[in-house]
């Protein structure tokens, strides 16, 4: 539903030197994961979302600089935090 497993492999992506790949994963993320997360609802698993996509999104992030994957993983927190709180 988030694209986990995209997500989860771009530091894999990224320390491989595999750029064309991570940058395709960037280009369909920048695209489309935002509207995922704003579809969330109850029930989401806030362990594999947190540890999965959260943490891929900040690590991609950390690793290229790319905003992209900072403002994204900031939409994810915050939309957990409102998932959580309901």
């Amino acid at each position: 539903h988030l694209a986990t497993t995209m997500v989860d492999s771009l530091d894999t992506l990224w320390l491989a030197g595999l750029r064309d790949e991570f940058n395709e994963a960037k280009d369909w993320l920048a695209e489309n994961l935002a509207q995922k997360i704003s579809s969330i609802s109850n029930p989401v698993s806030v362990f594999e979302t947190n540890i999965r996509v959260l943490g891929g999104l900040l690590s991609a992030y950390d690793l290229s600089k790319e905003q992209t994957f900072l403002t994204l993983a900031e939409k994810l927190g915050r939309r957990i935090l409102l998932t959580v709180n309901q």
